[in-house]
C-alpha cells in the first residue's frame, strides 16, 4: 500500500511531461520551453556548424571544438597540443597583432579562453551581437593562417611554464600525475599533458616551432572541427556570417587520434597506491576500469549505478560510515570516458578513524555493492531517475550563449544531430543485463586503491611535481576480505523519493510590480516578494538572513557561527540528499553579519521541506561526536585555506584587513579552544536579537510568500528583540601613504597585489572604477603576460568590497620579485595616465558600451534574478543599482578617468610574498599596513554605507 501511494505522484508528473512533448527544431529535439531556432549542416569542407538564432540574446558567442587533445601530443613533446592551443591567440596573417583578438573581445563588452583536453581542445568567446561579424572574422583566422611567429613561440613556452610552476603544490594536480605511474605507460593518458619549459624547448635536431607547425598541419584540419554560433541575428544571416568566413579552413582529411593501449596493463591490478599530500586531507578513492560507455549514452548504465552508490539519504553507504565515525564525504562518477575504455570512481573522505581502518571502508564498500545487485537494479528506480531527467531537460534555465557554445560544440562531435541538445538528459530504456554487466567491474581484483594524507610513508617521488608516493601490492588477507563482504542489514538501496514534485503548474497569475514589493516591514523583520511572470517556470527561491551584532564581535563567535551552519546541514543531509535529487535544495550557511537559509527548485514541495528544516535549525541535536567531527572538518578547511596558491592569499589577507577582521590564524586559535557547551549557550543567544530579512521570488503567490516567512516566525523567532540593520563596515585607505603588508607564504612564486580603493560608494565612482577596470585589464595583461613574460596568473580586476570601488592588479611570478613588479605596475599606471589624457572620444564610447552591456545583461533564470535582487536588498530597496552604475557609466567623460586613475593611486594597498627569492631586509622596514589599519580601526575610519 505504502509502495503504491509513493509511485502515484510521478506517475502524475510523467503524464504531464508526455503532455508537454519535446519540439522539434529543424530535426533537433529541444524543450517545448526553448523558444530559439536551430540549423545544423556542413560547409563544403566538412566542417559541422550548428547555428542558434535567439532574438532575446544580449550576448552573441561562438565555440570551436577541435578533435585533438593531449592524446595526440608526440611521447618526447609532452604539452605540444596545449602549447598550440596558446599559439593560436597570438596573432594571424590577417590581424598579426599578438593581443588583437583579445583587445577586440574585451572592447566590445565579451569575453574569451580555450583549454586542451584528453581528446579536444576547444576556443570560445562571447561579445557584443553587433560586433559578431568581425569577431568571427579574426576567430576564424586562427584555423586558417596563424602567425606562430618565432619570437612568441619562444615567449609562450615560459607561460606554458608558468602555468605549470602555479599548480605544482595542488594535491589534485599531484594525485593526477601520480596516478599516472601506475597506469599502461603505452596508453597517451600515462603520458604528462600540461607542456614545460624543457619538454617545449629546441633540441638537437629538432625545432619547437617546426613540431608546433607539423602538429597543426597533422590535425586541424575541417573535417575533425565542430563548429556552434549563437546570436539574436536570423539563421539566414548567422549562416553567412559562418559560410563567408569558416570554409576557407582546409580540409586535409586529417584522422582523429586513437587510443589503441588499455588504461592497465593486464593482470596488473588490483594494486594499492599511496600519496602523499600537502593539505590535511585523508581520501579514499576505488577506481575500476570498465567498457566503454560511448555505446550507452542512450540508457547511461554507470550514470545509475552512480546515483545509487553516492546516495547519502537513510541506508546509503555514506550514512553508515558516518554513523561509525568513518568518513564524511562520498562521490561516485566517470573519471575517465574514451571510445575504447572507461574508468569509474568512487571518493571517499575519511575520518581519522576512517584512515586507521581503511580497509574496514572498503569492505563496507563492497557490502553495498553486493545490496546494489541484490536489489538495486530495479526498473522503478531507474524511472525515477529518467523522469527527474526529463524534467530537468524540460524545465531547463537558459544559460549564457558562451556556455551554451561550448558545450553544444562538443556535443555536435559525438552525438547525432537530433540529440544534441537532450543527450546527457536521456535514460531511454532500463537494461537489467548491462546494469549487471557494468556493476561486475566493480569487484576487488579489479580495484586501484587510492590513498591520500599527510602522513602517508612513502617510497619514491613524481618528478615534476615532487609529489611523494608508494605503489604496492594489496595484501591477500584484504582481498580475501573484500571478495567474501557479507550482507550488512544496515546498508540497503534508496526507496522512492518523498520530494518529487506533483503539481508542476503555474500558480494564478497575480498584479506584478517590476521589482519586489514590501509585504512585512517591522521591527527588525521584513519580507518582500515577487511573481515571476518572465521565466515561468514552476521554481521558486525562498532566503532568510539572520544578522546579528554577535557575528562580527570576535573570532570566536565568527567561528561558532560556522560551527553551528555545519551541524546543522550534517544533521539535515539525509532528508536534504533526497530534496536535492528531486530538484529542490536548501542550504544554511554563514556570513559575516550572520548566517542565511536558501530554499530553491520547484515550489511544489517547499513548504514541506521547510517546515521539517526550521524546527532542527533552532533546535540541532547537540551530539559531541559530531561537534568533534565537524569541529575537525572546519579545522582542516582554515589550514587548508593557508594552501591556496599565492595570489589568492594576497586576497584573502586583503579582504581580512579591510573588510572581515579575522584571520585564518584568528579563527583557527578560537576553534582550537572551543567547546560543545560554548557552542550550545551561542545558539541560545543568537536568537535573543536579530534583523532578520527575507526574500521570497518565483512562481509563489503572496499568499505563499507569507505563509514561508510566518513558519520562519514562528520557529524561529517567538522571543527575538529587534534590532537595527547591520553593515559591514570597509576601512577607508588613508591618501596620506601607500599600505604595504609582506606575506610569508609556503610557495615558490612570488606575488604582487596592488589594490587601488575608491573614494567613496556613490554609483558616479563605482562606474567610473569599473569603466577604468574595462580600459586598462587588455593592456595590462598584453603587457605583464604576453610581452614581458612575468607569468600565467596575470589580471587586473575590479574589486568592489561591499559598494566601496576598488581595482586590484595582480600578478603571481616565477621569474621577477615584488619590489621589480612594483616597479612595472608603477611604469604601467603611468603610461595609462598619458593613454587616457590621449583617448578619443569614440575610443571611451566603446569601452562604455562594453561596460554598460555587461552591466545590463538580462537575468537568464528565476534563480539568476533572485540572487540580484538578494544582493540589491543590501542597498536602498530600490533594485536598480546596476542601472543606476549603467547610467553614470554613459556620463563619463575623459577628464572623470583622468581624475579617477589619479585618486585611486592616492590610496594603495600593496600585498605582496617573495616566494623562491630573497626578501630584501630594506623593504620590509616599509611595512605597515598591519599597524596603520588597526589604528584606522580604532579611528573608526570606515566608509558611510547605505
Amino acid at each position: 500500500m505504502l509502495y503504491t501511494s509513493r509511485i502515484a505522484p510521478f506517475l502524475v508528473y510523467t503524464l504531464l511531461i508526455f503532455s508537454l512533448t519535446p519540439a522539434l527544431a529543424n530535426d533537433i529535439i529541444k524543450s517545448s520551453y526553448d523558444s530559439r531556432a536551430y540549423e545544423q549542416f556542413e560547409l563544403p569542407n566538412r566542417l559541422k556548424v550548428l547555428l542558434v538564432s535567439d532574438p532575446e540574446a544580449e550576448k552573441a558567442a561562438a565555440s570551436m571544438d577541435v578533435l585533438v587533445g593531449s592524446n595526440a601530443n608526440p611521447i618526447d613533446r609532452p604539452g605540444l597540443a596545449h602549447f598550440l592551443e596558446h599559439m593560436l591567440f597570438l596573432g594571424t596573417a590577417t590581424y598579426p597583432e599578438a593581443d588583437s583578438y583579445q583587445a577586440f573581445i574585451s572592447s566590445n563588452g565579451g569575453s574569451h579562453n580555450a583549454f586542451t583536453a584528453y581528446e579536444n581542445t576547444n576556443y570560445f568567446f562571447d561579445i557584443h551581437p553587433d560586433a559578431l561579424p568581425e569577431a568571427l572574422d579574426r576567430f576564424s583566422r586562427f584555423f586558417i593562417d596563424p602567425l606562430f611567429s618565432t619570437e612568441y613561440v619562444d615567449r609562450e613556452r615560459h607561460a606554458v611554464e608558468s602555468e605549470f610552476q602555479s599548480r605544482r603544490r595542488d594535491d589534485r594536480r599531484r594525485e593526477h600525475e601520480v596516478t599516472k605511474q601506475v597506469m599502461n605507460p603505452e596508453h597517451a593518458w600515462s603520458r604528462f599533458a600540461v607542456g614545460d619549459l624543457h619538454s617545449l624547448s629546441d633540441r638537437e635536431g629538432s625545432n619547437i616551432q617546426d613540431e608546433l607547425i607539423d602538429f597543426y598541419n597533422q590535425y586541424y584540419s575541417a573535417n575533425l572541427m565542430s563548429l556552434v554560433v549563437i546570436g539574436p541575428q536570423s539563421i539566414p544571416e548567422l549562416k553567412d556570417l559562418v559560410t563567408e568566413r569558416f570554409t576557407e579552413i582546409r580540409d586535409f582529411d586529417a584522422s582523429a587520434y586513437v587510443d589503441t593501449a588499455p588504461l592497465f596493463v593486464e593482470n596488473s591490478l588490483p594494486k594499492k597506491l599511496e600519496i602523499q599530500t600537502l593539505r590535511q586531507m585523508r581520501q579514499l578513492s576505488l577506481s575500476f576500469p570498465v567498457p566503454s560507455l560511448r555505446d550507452h549514452w542512450r540508457d547511461k548504465p554507470l550514470y545509475y549505478i552512480a546515483s545509487l552508490l553516492g546516495y547519502e539519504g537513510e541506508g546509503s553507504l555514506l550514512s553508515y560510515l558516518k554513523s561509525e565515525n568513518l568518513a564524511t564525504e562520498l562521490g561516485a562518477f566517470t573519471a575517465i570516458d574514451l571510445d575504447n575504455e572507461g574508468l569509474f570512481q568512487v571518493s571517499i573522505a575519511l575520518t581519522e578513524e576512517g584512515m586507521k581502518d581503511y580497509s574496514q571502508v572498503v569492505t563496507h564498500f563492497f557490502e553495498f555493492v553486493n545490496a546494489l545487485a541484490e536489489t538495486g537494479i530495479n526498473e522503478s528506480l531507474y524511472a525515477e531517475e529518467r523522469n527527474m531527467a526529463e524534467l530537468q531537460f524540460l524545465f531547463a534555465d537558459r544559460r549564457q550563449p558562451i556556455h551554451d557554445a561550448m558545450m553544444m560544440a562538443q556535443m555536435q562531435q559525438r552525438y547525432p544531430t537530433e540529440e544534441i541538445l537532450r543527450a546527457n538528459f536521456l535514460l531511454e530504456t532500463f537494461d537489467e543485463n548491462t546494469l549487471k554487466e557494468f556493476l561486475s567491474f566493480l569487484n576487488p581484483d579489479n580495484m586501484l586503491l587510492t590513498l591520500m594524507a599527510q602522513e602517508l610513508k612513502t617510497d619514491q617521488s613524481e618528478r615534476r611535481y615532487n609529489a611523494p608516493f608508494k605503489v604496492s601490492d594489496v595484501l591477500d588477507s584484504n582481498l580475501e576480505s573484500w571478495r567474501s563482504a557479507a550482507r550488512n542489514d544496515l546498508l540497503f538501496v534508496r526507496s522512492l523519493n518523498p520530494f518529487i514534485p506533483e503539481d508542476l503548474s503555474l500558480v494564478d497569475r497575480e498584479d506584478s510590480s517590476d521589482v519586489p514589493m514590501q509585504l512585512l516591514n517591522s521591527p527588525g523583520i521584513s519580507l518582500w516578494h515577487q511573481q515571476d511572470q518572465t521565466f515561468e517556470r514552476p521554481r521558486a527561491d525562498f532566503f532568510v538572513a539572520l544578522m546579528t551584532h554577535q557575528a562580527m564581535a570576535s573570532a570566536n563567535n565568527a567561528v561558532m557561527i560556522d560551527l553551528y551552519t555545519r551541524m546543522v546541514n550534517d544533521q539535515l543531509n539525509e532528508v536534504l540528499y533526497d530534496a536535492s535529487l528531486a530538484g529542490l535544495s536548501l542550504s544554511v550557511y554563514p556570513h559575516m553579519r550572520g548566517l542565511s537559509l536558501q530554499l530553491s527548485g520547484y515550489n511544489d514541495k517547499q513548504i514541506t521541506l521547510l517546515t521539517k528544516v526550521l524546527p532542527l535549525l533552532r533546535h540541532p541535536e547537540m551530539d559531541n561526536r559530531r561537534f568533534m567531527q565537524v569541529k575537525r572538518q572546519l579545522q582542516e578547511r582554515l589550514i587548508n585555506l593557508q594552501q591556496e596558491t599565492p595570489y589568492q592569499l594576497s586576497l584573502q589577507h586583503l579582504f581580512t584587513s579591510l573588510m572581515s577582521r579575522w584571520s585564518t590564524d584568528d579563527k583557527l586559535e578560537a576553534l582550537d579552544r572551543l567547546s560543545l557547551e560554548e557552542l550550545e549557550h551561542f545558539i541560545s543567544e543568537l536568537y535573543t536579537e536579530l534583523d532578520v530579512r527575507m526574500l521570497a521570488h518565483g512562481n509563489l503567490t503572496a499568499d505563499t510568500s507569507l505563509a514561508l516567512a510566518e513558519l520562519v516566525k514562528e520557529a524561529l523567532l517567538t522571543k527575538t528583540r529587534a534590532i537595527p540593520a547591520i553593515q559591514v563596515p570597509v576601512v577607508k585607505l588613508p591618501t596620506s601613504e601607500d599600505l604595504r603588508a609582506t606575506l610569508k607564504l609556503n610557495h615558490h612564486d612570488a606575488v604582487l597585489t596592488q589594490f587601488l580603493q575608491g573614494k567613496d560608494n556613490s554609483s558616479q565612482s563605482r562606474a567610473a572604477v569599473a569603466l577604468l577596470n574595462e580600459i586598462i585589464s587588455t593592456p595590462f595583461y598584453s603587457e605583464m603576460r604576453t610581452e614581458k613574460q612575468f607569468g600565467y596568473i596575470v589580471f587586473s580586476n575590479y574589486v568592489p568590497m561591499g559598494d566601496v570601488p576598488g581595482l586590484a592588479l595582480i600578478v603571481q611570478s616565477s621569474v621577477a620579485d615584488p619590489i621589480t613588479l612594483e616597479s612595472h605596475f608603477h611604469d604601467f599606471l603611468d603610461r595609462m595616465q598619458e593613454e587616457l589624457a590621449r583617448m578619443e572620444p569614440e575610443d571611451i564610447q566603446r569601452f562604455q558600451t562594453s561596460l554598460v552591456s555587461r552591466l545590463l545583461q538580462p537575468d537568464t533564470s528565476i534563480g539568476a534574478r533572485s540572487q540580484r535582487y538578494w544582493r540589491e536588498l543590501d542597498r536602498d530597496g530600490s533594485f536598480s543599482s546596476h542601472q543606476q552604475v549603467a547610467e553614470s557609466v554613459q556620463r563619463i567623460q575623459k577628464g572623470d578617468l583622468e581624475q579617477t586613475l589619479s585618486e585611486l593611486r592616492q590610496s594603495q594597498f600593496f600585498l605582496r610574498s617573495f616566494g623562491k627569492f630573497e626578501t630584501d631586509p630594506e623593504a620590509l622596514i616599509s611595512d605597515n599596513a598591519d599597524s596603520k589599519i588597526q589604528s584606522l580601526r580604532e579611528q573608526r575610519a570606515f566608509f558611510q554605507l547605505n
